[in-house]
Formats: C-alpha cells, structure tokens, sequence
C-alpha cells in the first residue's frame, strides 16, 4: 500500500514525479537523436558512429520491453494497468494512472517501427546479442576519439539547451559513478544499479553548480548531460520548499526502480510537450517557466498536452507572455 501524505506534501511528490517524467523525456529524446545535431562532426571522426548509435540507442530503449528486464520488472502493459490501484507507486499521479499505459505503448509503437528502419531486430535472445555486439563494435571505435566526442556531447547539449560549456563535465568512461548516489532499496533497484552504463546530475552550490555526466558511450553521454541539464533547470521548480520537505518529496520520488517507468512514459510525453512550445522562446527558458508552475497549474498543463492541446497552446503561450511581460 502506498504511502498517505497531506495534500500539500502529495502535490509535491506528484509535481516532482512529473518533473522527473519532463527530464526523463528530454534526455531519452537526446539519447535517439542528439547524434544528428553533431552529425558532420562525428562523420568526420568515423563515418560508421552515427549509424552505431542509431541501433544502440534504439536497442537501449527497447530493451525495456524485452528479454532481461520483463524477467526482473514484468511486463510494461501489465504495469501500467495495474496504475489505478491503491498499492502501485504511481495511483495518486492523475496523469501516470490515467495516461501512463497509452504513453508507454506509443513509445513501444514508436520505438518498434524504427527498428524496421535502422535494422535493429526484435527476435528475443538475439535482440540481446544484436544489442551487447553493437555496444562492443561503438565502443572500439571510439576508443581513440573519447575526448573529443566528450567535447562533442556538451556541443549538442549547449546547442538545444543554451548552457554555457563551463557548467558541463562529461567524459566517457568505464567508472559512471560520483558524488552520493542513493542506495538500492529493493532488488528491481539492485539490480538497474549493477547495470549502470551511465550517470548524470547536478553537483556543486549555489552559483557554482554544475552538470556532470558520465557514459560508457557516446549517446549514453549525451542522455546523461541533457538528463543533469534539465535537471538543473527544474531545480527552479523545487527552491521554495523548506529543506525538510523537499527531502521528504525527493525520498518518495526519485526512486531507482521507477527511472525505467519514466523513461518508457516521459518519451512520448516530451515529444508531445515538444511540438507545442511557443517557437519564439527557447526550450530551456519554457521548460523553466514549466517548473515553475504551482504543483496543481503544472498538473492542469500536462493533461491538456494529452487531452486538449489548444488549451495546452494556450496556457504555455500565456506562460511566454506572462515572462516577457516580467521582463
């Protein structure tokens, strides 16, 4: 059975919990496409790479609905079914037990289509082989070229979210792990853990905060830097909390176990969010103002992009001018 909080501290955590799907969705979308924004670039590092990291960020998001992960978290479908429940994690989320199973199947819907294009298979067993064979041909070719793809990942980054390049810490590398990451509470978190290719966050204080990133590859990278970005920008959602209930918020929502669940439903959502951003402001400076929203305007936001995009147009356009009016 979950557990009761007051209303007040339920907002949070749902706020949060929809916050974590809007960074989980930008960072997922970087991890299928960011290569395209460097594509030159990385052409002229090895020719080969883009259509690597075609298949191995394809193959990294299908996996979620394969193999190894249905064996240890079950069936996605079955998951999000079961959302209206009292006992599952997301039942007090209006729009993860409303929304949550038709997201995750377009994403599924989405993810398979591509398949067929960029020639990633979806037979069981050998998905899995197809998947690790590919990861070992990327990263041998990126063997003598990790610095500068690192410098690569902060351009896409700086190129789609206008960070400057001194706030961006990333390296590829084997050893992803840094600062204080949480302990696994269960063996579904045990177990993602063991499986880490990848870590990203916010590290420093106050002024000097920065985005560190680390990937085994070159699109794991660049997930993990747009993931501790966005991050970042939505930390401006959270700063009027006290300290004892922002940790009371972050304990309940920033689970290990539910990033896979986030990553599944925050993709699609993302890109619906993406095609209604008023075009004559940038990402950053809309999903900002996103985060900033009361627990209940954010709410009210996101189940429009769902269920009633002109009301989603009007009310991200009223955030824009609301802000330039400001200023």
């Amino acid at each position: 059975m979950t557990q009761d909080f007051p209303h007040d501290v339920q907002d949070e955590i749902n706020k949060r919990l929809t916050l974590n799907l809007i960074i989980q969705g930008a960072a997922q979308h970087a991890f299928l496409t960011s290569h395209y924004i460097v594509r030159d670039e990385l052409n002229a590092i090895d020719g080969k790479l883009i259509r690597l990291y075609d298949q191995v960020a394809l193959a990294g998001f299908v996996q979620y609905w394969r193999d190894e992960f249905v064996l240890v978290h079950g069936w996605p479908d079955r998951f999000w079914r079961r959302a209206t429940r009292p006992n599952h994690p997301f039942s007090k989320h209006t729009l993860l037990s409303r929304h949550g199973l038709s997201l995750a199947q377009a994403s599924k819907k989405r993810a398979f289509e591509r398949c067929r294009i960029k020639g990633v298979t979806r037979i069981p067993m050998y998905f899995t082989w197809q998947f690790l064979t590919r990861i070992v041909r990327t990263a041998i070719r990126e063997r003598k070229h990790r610095h500068a793809l690192a410098e690569l990942g902060k351009i896409a980054t700086q190129r789609v979210w206008n960070i400057p390049h001194e706030k961006l810490d990333g390296v590829i590398q084997k050893s992803v792990r840094f600062g204080n990451p949480r302990t696994p509470t269960n063996f579904r978190a045990a177990h993602l853990r063991s499986g880490t290719v990848g870590f990203g966050g916010v590290l420093g204080e106050s002024q000097n905060l920065r985005v560190v990133a680390r990937g085994w590859l070159w699109p794991i990278l660049s997930h993990e830097l747009v993931k501790g970005t966005v991050e970042l920008i939505c930390m401006h959602g959270l700063n009027q909390l006290s300290d004892a209930t922002y940790r009371r918020v972050v304990n309940v929502a920033d689970r290990m176990e539910y990033e896979p669940w986030m990553l599944q439903t925050g993709a699609e959502l993302w890109r619906q969010l993406l095609v209604l951003l008023p075009v004559h402001r940038t990402v950053s400076e809309m999903v900002m103002h996103i985060a900033r929203l009361p627990a209940k305007a954010l709410e009210q936001l996101m189940l429009a992009v769902l269920e009633d995009q002109d009301l989603a147009k009007r009310l991200l356009m009223e955030i824009a001018t609301e802000d330039e009016d400001q200023n």
